[in-house]
């Protein structure tokens, strides 16, 4: 078979997945309570939740404008607002968050002619908000362990922790990577092996700036915490009174449980996330279907501003041309 065979059978198998997920979640939920308890959402809490869904786009672009400024690279942050945006729209039809990483690394090589720093700029960017998420999660998850006496509340993101950890570990000492490169024997290819040295003066560039890692740390954390407002407000229109503190114990888990790359947009995946979840803090199957449905609704619609945004790239691109004389 061929590669572009296997890559659409690999997608394939990703939608038969979520549509077979999202099956049996929702097959025994009468449509009629669903669309009822949709019907009584409390608007109220609309204006809060895209205010933050702005302020956290506005922020993570600044934050990867730290990052490729430490490199040497200035884009201005209108042009990385307007990226990220548009990243987020490709996520709709690509694995995980890949497709919109993979956007974003484009544009911005192709506007700064610096592929590999466009890279390493979006893996700290991904990398931080991760390590920002799992902490957060590993925080709450002490008081969650300990409510529901289960151990697994705790252990789950520590363990996700050791490993983001580790991975960071052998990224700054970069023996562990040449170690992987040589037993795979991927190092017999010098253009791969000359991005990865790259890559590495990008990752020391910015392990050096201890001020650059406290600002997108924080800004990370920030982001983190908004991303968790968000769905607690969602569950506050849809009348769940729950907890904040569960929101910032299985959040940050459910998050890290859809970025596996196994299913369209998170579909399914996200679903058994909720349900498993926050059925522990009470929440009916009825409510934890309907927050996850809602989250991916609001999802959606913010993404595709993302879609609007790349038509006005293409259209003011093409109106700046000058036209060709006969």
């Amino acid at each position: 078979m061929s590669r572009t065979g296997k890559r659409r059978l690999f997608i394939v198998g990703k939608v038969v997945f979520s549509c077979t997920l999202m099956f049996l979640l929702y097959r025994k939920i009468p449509m009629n309570d669903l669309r009822g308890l949709f019907a009584s959402i409390d608007f109220r809490y609309v204006l809060p939740i895209l205010a933050l869904l702005f302020l956290n786009t506005a922020a993570s672009a600044l934050k990867w404008r730290l990052f490729l400024l430490a490199d040497g690279v200035d884009i201005p942050l209108s042009t990385l607002t307007v990226t990220y945006l548009i990243g987020s729209f490709y996520n709709l039809f690509l694995p995980s968050n890949i497709g919109g990483d993979s956007y974003r690394i484009y544009d911005i090589a192709k506007k700064s002619s610096c592929g590999v720093r466009s890279a390493a700029s979006v893996f700290a960017d991904r990398f931080s908000g991760f390590i920002a998420l799992v902490i957060l999660s590993l925080l709450s998850s002490v008081l969650v362990a300990r409510q529901f006496n289960n151990v697994f509340f705790f252990l789950g993101p520590l363990l996700i922790l050791l490993i983001l950890l580790a991975v960071l570990v052998a990224l700054i000492k970069e023996k562990p990577v040449r170690l992987f490169l040589t037993v795979t024997r991927l190092d017999r290819f010098p253009l791969l092996v000359g991005l990865t040295e790259k890559f590495f003066l990008s990752v020391q560039c910015y392990g050096a700036n201890r001020r650059l890692l406290v600002k997108v740390m924080a800004i990370s954390f920030a982001f983190q915490l908004s991303v968790i407002t968000i769905v607690w407000l969602l569950a506050l229109s849809l009348h769940a009174r729950v907890s904040f503190f569960y929101f910032s114990a299985f959040v940050p888990l459910i998050t890290l449980l859809e970025a596996v790359p196994i299913s369209i947009f998170g579909l399914g995946l996200r679903d058994v996330g909720y349900v498993f979840f926050f059925s522990w803090t009470g929440m009916t199957e009825l409510q934890t279907r309907s927050l996850s449905l809602l989250f991916f609704g609001l999802a959606v619609s913010y993404s595709l501003l993302g879609g609007m945004a790349y038509l006005g790239r293409i259209f003011f691109s093409s109106a700046s041309k000058p036209e060709r004389t006969t």
